[in-house]
């Protein structure tokens, strides 16, 4: 016999094609937002790659375009050498091409960004090398990476090769997505395959490191908002 009915509950079997239609609708729904918010980071990231010494702005607003969706931070490098480091960053926003969201925290001590919120960020580093004397003599590859933690692993590694027939100037960017949890750190740990480059050194006003929290990376509540 067939059980395609309930007397009883006639509603029961038409139900159930109702709840899969609202998950699916949910699911792209979130998918679409998230797309949007990866967009929206993109779009904010290529407006500093642009003008670095400026926030991305929208027409009419001084503020920067990102600071409606989430948190953001970007900052620019303080030390100079090319050698085995921690690189330390300018964190004091009233400092040219500086900006440190509320929620975000630089620690001078250890050198690390701490993110106050989870979600989904856009993160991305932008390094430019100078020949500072005539006759360059160091060879080899000057590697940067984006550590996440005490787990030493790399969000993002940007490599640049230089020598002596390299041109006075060097440059590189590399960006990601990467899920962060409030408390996580990041820092930027640079390398060398030959020592000191004491004839290279880094360029400050050109060689940042930041990050946006992307919409849609995080959960929704029942009312639809973002959970910050």
């Amino acid at each position: 016999m067939g059980h395609g009915s309930d007397p009883e509950n006639p509603d029961r079997v038409s139900q159930a094609p109702v709840r899969t239609c609202r998950a699916l609708d949910w699911a792209l729904g979130t998918a679409l937002l998230l797309l949007a918010g990866i967009l929206a980071a993109y779009t904010a990231y290529t407006a500093l790659r642009a003008n670095p010494t400026q926030p991305p702005a929208s027409e009419g607003r001084a503020a920067p375009l990102v600071s409606a969706q989430g948190p953001y931070a970007q900052l620019v490098v303080k030390n100079a050498l090319v050698q085995n480091q921690t690189l330390s960053w300018h964190s004091d926003p009233h400092l040219s091409g500086v900006f440190l969201d509320s929620k975000m925290k630089y620690d001078a001590d250890k050198e690390e960004l701490e993110v106050g919120v989870a979600g989904l960020y856009f993160i991305y580093a932008h390094l430019k090398l100078q020949q500072v004397m005539v006759s360059a003599y160091s060879q080899g590859t000057v590697e940067v990476s984006v550590v996440r933690g005490s787990a030493h692993r790399a969000a993002l590694t940007l490599s640049l090769d230089v020598g002596p027939s390299s041109s006075s100037t060097a440059t590189t960017s590399q960006s990601s997505l990467i899920f962060l949890d409030p408390g996580d750190r990041l820092k930027l740990s640079m390398s060398t395959t030959a020592g000191d480059f004491l004839d290279w050194q880094l360029v400050s006003g050109a060689s940042t490191f930041g990050l946006f929290w992307v919409a849609g990376g995080q959960p929704l509540t029942e009312s639809g908002a973002y959970l910050l």
